[in-house]
């Protein structure tokens, strides 16, 4: 079925993508049978190869050799009249998922391989795009938790203003810590971010089965060093508790922590005309540089698996759903606020 013929195709319920053409080629074509020449207005990009009809094919990312999508830019669609998010639904039927980003809406459609992207920002359709999609529903793990916990704590450091009342006016901060109220309820670290999280009362729900992997990675390092293999095994039986676990937590968070605000300590400064100022920032940056984050890697993974031992993984749509995520676009608000 050639898309370029009947647009309508897309639209298709039962819609099976690779059956489809875009201009004589199918998904799993190779891209060299892409015309190239500017007669026909195709351009190479790094993984897009596009061309002046409002059509694109993207090429596989590892070889780049083998046509895995195509977008079809709203230009091409108009016969569609797809010029409002009702449209969208009405003719595409109801999707799995919608998501805001960056002034765009994307509409998933997992079934059918295709995600429609309204230029919310514009007020009109950006594309369609068909086969593996480029464009996922973003997931969450507990990891992304604790990323955006530091940040909000960098964010809003007096413990007294972590409450909606406090933050009422200043939407970037009180959208994160909503975030933050849902994401500790979907991973089961309570409900309060102050108390359950901050003040780690969530160790209460945890057992001693939970530290495991903790508990492990202690033994490694004590059987790699001949004055703790001494120690260990009469150490290690007295030291199980989840008390005792509780003080290792703490260092932990405050370690990772403090890493994560001097790994950023040159962030947001923007490069000033003065020798001086530039001297500055190439040394300390310099040292930046050299850090090996293996360490602090693996210390934020075993927080996380504390944190969360089923490592569960949510998307923003489920989070949305069922545990009250906040359904906006913290970029644009951002930028809004800026």
């Amino acid at each position: 079925m050639e898309i370029s013929n009947d647009k309508k195709i897309v639209l298709d319920k039962d819609l099976s993508p690779e059956n489809l053409c875009l201009f004589g080629l199918k998904l799993g074509d190779s891209v060299e049978e892409i015309p190239t020449d500017k007669e026909n207005g195709f351009q190479y990009g790094s993984l897009w190869i596009s061309s002046n009809s409002e059509a694109s094919y993207r090429a596989d990312s590892e070889r780049k050799s083998v046509i895995v999508e195509f977008l079809l830019r709203g230009e091409f669609l108009t016969d569609l009249k797809l010029t409002s998010p009702r449209r969208i639904v009405r003719k595409f039927g109801k999707p799995q998922a919608i998501e805001k980003s960056n002034g765009t809406h994307y509409y998933f459609y997992p079934e059918r391989k295709l995600v429609v992207s309204w230029w919310h920002e514009y007020d009109k359709l950006f594309g369609v795009y068909i086969g593996d999609n480029i464009i996922k529903q973003t997931e969450y793990t507990v990891k992304n938790f604790l990323d955006k916990y530091y940040e909000f704590k960098a964010m809003v450091p007096d413990y007294r203003n972590w409450n909606h009342k406090s933050l009422k006016y200043n939407e970037p901060r009180l959208y994160r810590l909503k975030e933050l109220e849902s994401l500790i309820q979907a991973f089961d670290i309570g409900t309060d971010l102050l108390q359950d999280f901050q003040n780690r009362k969530f160790l209460e729900r945890r057992t001693l089965s939970d530290f495991e992997p903790i508990i492990k990675d202690i033994e490694k390092y004590a059987l790699n060093d001949k004055y703790e293999k001494e120690r260990y095994q009469s150490e290690i039986e007295r030291a199980k508790s989840v008390r005792w676990f509780e003080m290792l937590i703490q260092n932990f968070m405050r370690f990772s922590e403090e890493m994560r605000n001097i790994l950023k300590f040159n962030s947001g400064v923007l490069e000033a005309g003065s020798l001086i100022f530039r001297y500055s920032i190439n040394k300390t940056q310099k040292l930046l540089n050299d850090i090996d984050l293996k360490e602090l890697k693996e210390i934020d993974e075993l927080l996380c698996k504390v944190l969360d031992p089923k490592s569960k993984i949510f998307t923003k749509s489920e989070l949305i759903k069922n545990f009250n995520f906040p359904d906006v676009d913290l970029e644009a608000i951002d930028m809004e606020n800026y």
